[in-house]
């Protein structure tokens, strides 16, 4: 690496896309990033609120967005304390599918495309990416945005549960970057001496949701609700994992593992809850609230609001990583405005921090 050229640490590649109509803006990065928030918050001052702008100038995108469709979005009612209630028309999770889905494909084919481009062959550095299985999506997608400012950078990512994943670490595994949805497993590797002196940071936290199936007609007001004879099979994740673990603290919080001890159904992870759902093995489930965001297999009867259910994601680069600046880069990525937008996206809650102590 020593004699590459200059441009291999120093210069970095953006990919802007965009959508037109009759030669006007009609969707760009920012106006998703807007209407991906009104959907999830059905309001369009709570959009703003967490995106970032004002009120008013959320509501002046809302207006040229609809304009330059030739039909609306969003739809909206003004009034009230905050601003009134919003959703997005038909055409506008059409829209907002279709433009993700663009927006995904160009960013993949660009890494892909740069480092035969750039002939990097051989001479570049290797990262290895250990992380929580509920991340892939979203962890996917910012590994490709990571590629246009590092092309330089290959980053090979293997995602399983924590423990699994701080086994594999703890034996030797190759890894550069270690990002476990349980704070128990970066303080294994602390114990261990693979990460004293480097401080891990919280990238994003999530929560869980209660769903059942698409069709289904079953409707819960509490999660106490649970407990009715008509509920069915609940099915939840695997105790060893941060879900499962989560799950079940937030029952008995509730009161309500003894209830559900006989008709609980176990997966490996949030997306095998998900396809013993739609597979008829159980009628309700608990998942993470991105997997829930994010599919249109299921809907969500129900979102747990208490803290003690909110799952944060730890990162950290161990001592004996072979690749540790560009592991560092990496994490300091993960947490730039761009990866945050990212993340939000995805139904998660990114964290503005440096560090924090595990």
């Amino acid at each position: 690496m020593q004699n590459a050229p200059a441009w291999e640490n120093d210069w970095s590649i953006r990919l802007r896309i965009w959508v037109e109509r009759n030669g006007e803006a009609l969707l760009g990065p920012g106006r998703l990033e807007l209407l991906e928030a009104i959907d999830r918050c059905q309001s369009i001052s709570g959009a703003a609120r967490q995106v970032g702008i004002s009120y008013r100038h959320a509501w002046l995108l809302v207006q040229g967005i609809n304009r330059a469709a030739g039909k609306p979005l969003v739809t909206s009612a003004v009034g009230g304390q905050r601003g009134g209630g919003a959703r997005l028309t038909e055409l506008g999770k059409h829209a907002v599918a279709s433009f993700c889905q663009l927006q995904q494909e160009m960013h993949t084919a660009a890494a892909q495309i740069l480092p035969r481009v750039l002939d990097l062959g051989q001479r570049t550095a290797a990262v290895h990416v250990a992380a929580a299985i509920s991340l892939e999506q979203v962890l996917g997608q910012l590994l490709a945005d990571h590629v246009l400012r590092q092309p330089a950078v290959r980053v090979r990512a293997i995602y399983g549960a924590s423990n699994e994943l701080a086994d594999h670490t703890l034996a030797g595994a190759p890894c550069d970057l270690f990002i476990s949805a349980d704070a128990a497993q970066v303080e294994r590797l602390r114990r261990a001496g693979l990460c004293q002196a480097n401080a891990p940071r919280v990238l994003a936290r999530n929560g869980l949701a209660i769903v059942a199936p698409a069709d289904a007609t079953i409707a819960l007001r509490h999660p106490k609700d649970l407990l009715r004879a008509d509920v069915g099979r609940v099915a939840l994740a695997d105790p060893e994992s941060p879900l499962g673990s989560y799950t079940r603290d937030y029952l008995t919080q509730l009161g309500l593992g003894e209830g559900l001890r006989d008709r609980l159904v176990t997966a490996d992870s949030s997306g095998g809850v998900l396809a013993t759902l739609e597979s008829g093995g159980a009628e309700v489930g608990l998942v993470y609230t991105s997997d829930a965001a994010r599919s249109n297999r299921i809907r969500v009867l129900s979102q747990p609001r208490s803290e003690a259910v909110v799952a944060e994601y730890w990162a950290v680069v161990p001592e004996n990583a072979a690749s540790a600046g560009p592991a560092r880069r990496l994490l300091d990525f993960l947490q730039s405005p761009a990866a945050r937008r990212r993340f939000r996206s995805f139904g998660f809650h990114p964290v503005k921090s440096t560090s924090r102590t595990a």
